[in-house]
């Protein structure tokens, strides 16, 4: 369990670790919060993510946007641009036009 001490946690975040600390399991702890056990597991996941990082660093090497890392993953793959736009409730060209700004912007 990371040390959350000097990260500033939401009051869902203090729970969750509050139980796992105390040792209760991901569907126990989604029980007492309302909460599934995956979305209990990903908010764990997150504080570890943040965990030792000022609450107001918002840095990134990467250039790329989420949705272009996606789109170059799964172009990659050999995926149509139909089908991601399809996935991702995009327009084909939208789609065309993301990869080509990502394209961009990784090689200047």
């Amino acid at each position: 369990m990371p040390d959350t001490a000097g990260v500033r946690l939401r009051p869902i975040e203090r729970v969750v670790m509050n139980l796992r600390g105390a040792g209760a399991t991901a569907p126990e702890i989604g029980k007492r919060v309302n909460k599934k056990p995956g979305t209990v597991h990903r908010i764990i996941e997150m504080i570890e993510f943040k965990d030792g990082v000022p609450p107001s660093s918002t840095t990134r090497d990467d250039p790329l946007r989420p949705i272009e890392r996606v789109v170059l993953n799964l172009r990659a793959r050999g995926e149509s641009y139909g089908v991601i736009g399809n996935r991702l409730a995009h327009s084909g060209q939208r789609i065309q036009f993301i990869e080509s700004l990502a394209e961009f912007k990784q090689n200047g």
